[in-house]
């Protein structure tokens, strides 16, 4: 498969929003909460992509102890000339088979395109400039993530356009996971399939 547009750079630069931060649990699975577990896949996503693909270069937006303030993932990104953004996001479910939703930034009235950059446009239409873009691997992300050997792991819906606020502001092309947990341990079946399905994207 070709990439779907050319990188800015010699190695592709992907951002990981793992949701929550010191001061944001996020919502409780089990014993634990959602901003702990969002951490240890995104640092479990890198593994996994820095082994199989070291020309990808993996930038996860906090740590352990950091406070994420409004607009500060999206001004990450946009200074790094990010070639993808994912933020990643688990809630609880009673579901053995889960679902996991992929949602994509918009308004509802993405009719104007925009091409010159983000200094002529504010930063709220900032996911304009690479929208179609965007279209395109939101949708080769969902197929990898349909593979036969995920089938049994869990379902995928989407993807959804919607005003999604962890991704306003950014100009790479962006993505919000949504991913159900029965407990607090299964949040390693998404791992190698998001992976997979970043590799996909930005791999020839």
């Amino acid at each position: 498969m070709h990439a779907l547009y050319e990188p800015r750079h010699a190695e592709c630069i992907v951002v990981l929003d793992p949701s929550g931060d010191a001061k944001r649990t996020g919502r409780r699975i089990g014993d634990n909460f959602e901003r702990g577990l969002t951490l240890q896949c995104a640092e479990k996503i890198k593994e996994v992509i820095e082994r199989s693909a070291p020309h990808i270069k993996i930038v996860i937006t906090r740590m352990p102890g950091d406070i994420v303030y409004d607009l500060q993932n999206a001004s990450l990104a946009n200074r790094i000339n990010a070639d993808l953004f994912i933020n990643l996001n688990f809630y609880y479910t009673q579901e053995t088979k889960p679902t996991l939703f992929l949602y994509q930034f918009s308004y509802g009235n993405d009719f104007a395109q925009c091409n010159q950059g983000l200094a002529l446009h504010t930063y709220d239409q900032a996911y304009k400039i690479n929208k179609s873009v965007t279209d395109e691997i939101a949708q080769v992300f969902k197929k990898s993530l349909l593979q036969p050997q995920y089938q049994s792991l869990f379902m995928v819906a989407g993807v959804y356009a919607l005003p999604i606020k962890p991704l306003i502001g950014i100009v790479a092309p962006s993505i919000s996971v949504e991913a159900g947990l029965k407990n607090k341990e299964l949040w390693i079946n998404y791992c190698e399939a998001i992976a997979r399905g970043i590799i996909e994207v930005l791999s020839i």
